[in-house]
């Protein structure tokens, strides 16, 4: 059985991811819409303030980069191959926000739906995978992600849908080298640091006591990999007339990802768990802190209303019970390794901690799906009873407060903007 056919093997599985896909991406351009109206409506108030060289997304949240708005020669080894992407969507769709609230509004409610597929396939019933799938495309993360022209919408797309093939073959007992290398290319291109939760979690699922040739087929892959990326820097050498990702390693690496790196310290970054885990869920309330930059992110000020902690850490809870429950299985070592690096990258080493107070990387959830899926199986393996149903439930409310919470702090969001911009940011008549 192929891929495709296992994932779309059910109708009504089918009826429901469009549904739920259409569902959201029309939520998604809806809700930020007026944000791309806004930045269009007061371009000459916010062009003095933009921070992002003159690219028409001229809002910095959470120090989100318009990346996608660069242009082809925007290359670096944290985006290796991306402008591949830009610039076809640059010569498609122009530089204008509206484009792209379009194409990641789809591509999110994409995201949710293959996530619905993979609930279901790991065993949950229906209308858990639907609950579930909607409060993943509900969350901070996605909307915002839905609206900034940056390489997030892409590369969680690439990550959800790798995760669901890594799910088919550890399903079907059928692990593709070609395939498994395509995946780890489309990973590394987009985002270098999704290569190595693509290939931990690749490793996982090969991880079977009777399987004898693990670590031949895990190198095997390996090579192939490493093949296709050379290949793939070869063509973007002579497309882009001679400019590749190897060209500024050095360079890149010391300004866009050693200068981001502080040790972790409790007492000055005691709410970075909120930041990583709970912030990406339900959207934080919003402060300009560097009005030189015109810096919007999380108030640290401000206390998280008690319901943003109990859903946050409630859900992250119901995630860690599952990998507990589940260690002697592949799949609960496939879903962790993506929270696992994200503490590993953001915690341990510190990528992001010099720029906390700006959400720098911090809100930048691609290991989010996994919590969402990992509760699911929890629920889903326990029996038919009252602790199921109560569990089914509670997650419902989970997820119809989120989206109410969610919407109210989007508007509130803009709000802020606006008023901040009037005010704080005027620019003084000459």
């Amino acid at each position: 059985m192929s891929f495709l056919s296992y994932l779309f093997r059910n109708k009504r599985d089918n009826y429901t991811a469009i549904g739920l896909a259409v569902c959201l991406a029309v939520l998604y351009f809806y809700m930020n819409i007026p944000f791309v109206s806004y930045i269009r409506d007061n371009a000459a108030l916010l062009a003095p303030h933009n921070p992002f060289y003159g690219a028409p997304f001229q809002l910095n949240l959470f120090n989100f980069d318009p990346s996608m708005q660069y242009g082809p020669e925007n290359v670096t080894i944290i985006h290796p191959l991306i402008n591949f992407l830009t610039s076809t969507l640059t010569l498609l769709f122009g530089k204008s926000n509206l484009p792209f609230l379009i194409i990641q509004s789809i591509l999110n409610a994409c995201s949710s739906a293959i996530l619905y597929y993979l609930i279901r396939r790991i065993g949950a019933g229906w209308l858990l995978a639907f609950i579930m799938a909607i409060f993943f495309g509900i969350s901070s993360y996605t909307i915002f992600t839905a609206l900034i022209p940056d390489s997030y919408a892409y590369a969680q797309f690439v990550i959800i849908l790798s995760a669901g093939y890594l799910h088919y073959c550890r399903a079907q007992d059928r692990f593709s080298v070609p395939a498994n290398a395509a995946f780890g290319l489309l990973n590394f291109g987009i985002t270098s640091t999704n290569v190595a939760t693509f290939f931990g979690a690749f490793f996982f699922s090969l991880f079977d006591r009777r399987r004898h040739s693990i670590w031949g087929r895990l190198l095997y892959t390996l090579l192939v990999f490493a093949a296709l990326v050379a290949g793939a820097t070869l063509i973007q050498y002579f497309v882009f007339s001679g400019k590749t990702w190897i060209g500024n390693v050095f360079s890149s690496m010391q300004s866009g990802a050693f200068s981001y790196v502080a040790p972790f310290s409790f007492a000055h970054h005691s709410r970075v768990f909120h930041m990583l885990l709970v912030s990406p869920i339900l959207s934080p309330e919003m402060a300009m802190i560097d009005p030189g930059i015109a810096a919007f992110a999380t108030d640290l000020t401000k206390p998280y209303p008690v319901y943003v902690n109990i859903i946050g850490f409630g859900l992250l809870a119901l995630a860690i019970l599952a990998f507990v429950s589940g260690l002697r299985t592949r799949n609960a070592w496939a879903f962790i390794v993506y929270i696992m690096f994200g503490i590993l990258l953001h915690v341990v080493v510190g990528f992001g901690l010099a720029t906390y107070s700006y959400d720098l990387y911090l809100y930048a959830g691609h290991y989010l799906f996994a919590i969402f899926v990992l509760a699911a199986m929890l629920i889903s393996k326990l029996h038919q009873g009252l602790v199921k149903q109560l569990l089914t439930g509670v997650m419902i409310v989970f997820m119809l407060v989120t989206l109410v919470h969610n919407i109210v702090l989007h508007h509130q969001t803009l709000d802020y903007i606006q008023t901040t911009y009037e005010t704080v940011l005027q620019t003084p008549e000459p």
